[in-house]
């Protein structure tokens, strides 16, 4: 255990990626934020966000007192937004709570809204130095690949394993460090195809190169089958402007803008759909009329098939009744909106 230990700290003090702005000191604020967005996102998308969401929100405090709908349109482009909202709540709770100090301990990090048990190990050993384990799927198939570990790793009595591995290798010296660098091998070598052993420095004690079993370690994961939505919605546009409206701030892609409509009903047509949702979320009457190409947003567990329409509008006042804002906005300021995904897509078509 020592000599993995010695070997892959010394490997990572030469290979990492010291030019991720998170480590570029131990702040726990950065550290944590950082932490936050890696969850279920990739290093290439996080970086661009990162930099900006600290300069608007840079320390707890300012997060604290920021709106949810700020916190949630510096998100944007980030997806999975219960992040965000968790975020912006656990920083009231630290300003509360913690005199606005993010604490340093497993148990009370867990205390906090969108902090699991990896999360707060990484805090606590990255800007802390506690020798806190931690798990997420880099180092699941680094300690399954490297100790032969075969199983569904979602499967409960293969996670306790891991984590006794995980608490079992971290050590009371540089525990941030060893648990980086756990990560950065799995990120940057160990990886879920085609792994370089030639350069793993665990190369020598590891069950899976010496078998011959890295495609099959860890067991690959089914993917769940995602619920079709068809969401037609419609482009009303004024004096060269565009009605966006706001989503509610709880439920689905919650505070993001979108070209307002509504879940195709069963046993109505798109239109009918369409109509309906403009007059119960709007309270406006207007007729879908020119179709336009389909768009499609890919969710964790949702894929959503956006159907726009041109519609005729009357041009009766707006009272909205479900969401909670809207706004007339100049096509050429349509894509700098902070708007889901598909929407998004849909605004840079026109």
């Amino acid at each position: 255990m020592i000599e993995l230990m010695e070997n892959l700290l010394s490997w990572y003090r030469q290979n990492s990626r010291k030019n991720l702005p998170w480590r570029k000191n131990k702040d726990p604020y950065r550290i944590w934020v950082s932490e936050i967005m890696l969850q279920q996102t990739q290093v290439s998308k996080v970086m661009p966000h990162y930099q900006r969401f600290l300069e608007q929100f840079p320390s707890v405090e300012a997060l604290a007192k920021a709106p949810l709908t700020s916190v949630l349109d510096a998100w944007s482009g980030l997806g999975y937004y219960s992040r965000a909202k968790n975020l912006h709540q656990a920083a009231q709770v630290i300003q509360r709570d913690h005199n606005g100090r993010i604490p340093d301990n497993v148990s009370q990090l867990l205390t906090l809204p969108g902090v699991g048990r990896y999360t707060a190990g990484a805090i606590a050993s990255i800007a802390y130095d506690r020798p806190a384990p931690i798990l997420d799927g880099n180092v699941v198939r680094v300690l399954c690949r490297h100790f032969g570990i075969e199983g569904n790793t979602q499967d409960s009595v293969v996670q306790k394993k891991l984590w006794a591995l995980s608490a079992k290798l971290v050590p009371v010296d540089s525990p941030g460090d060893f648990n980086q660098a756990l990560m950065e091998l799995g990120a940057l070598v160990c990886t879920p195809h085609s792994p370089q052993c030639s350069a793993c420095p665990l190369m020598k004690s590891c069950i899976a190169y010496k078998r011959g079993w890295q495609d099959r370690i860890p067991e690959p994961r089914i993917a769940a089958l995602k619920k079709q939505i068809l969401y037609p919605c419609g482009l009303i546009e004024k004096n060269g402007r565009f009605l966006l409206a706001r989503r509610p701030l709880t439920g689905l892609l919650p505070g993001l803008w979108e070209f307002p409509g509504g879940e195709k009903e069963t046993g109505k047509s798109l239109e009918e759909s369409l109509a309906r949702s403009l007059s119960e979320r709007l309270g406006i009457h207007a007729k879908p009329a020119t179709p336009h190409p389909v768009v499609k947003q890919i969710l964790s567990h949702r894929e959503i098939e956006i159907h726009p329409f041109q519609c005729r509008w009357n041009g009766r006042r707006i009272k909205s009744a479900w969401y909670p804002e809207t706004r007339w906005v100049p096509r050429a300021l349509l894509k700098k909106m902070p708007l889901t995904a598909g929407m998004l897509r849909l605004a840079k078509t026109l």
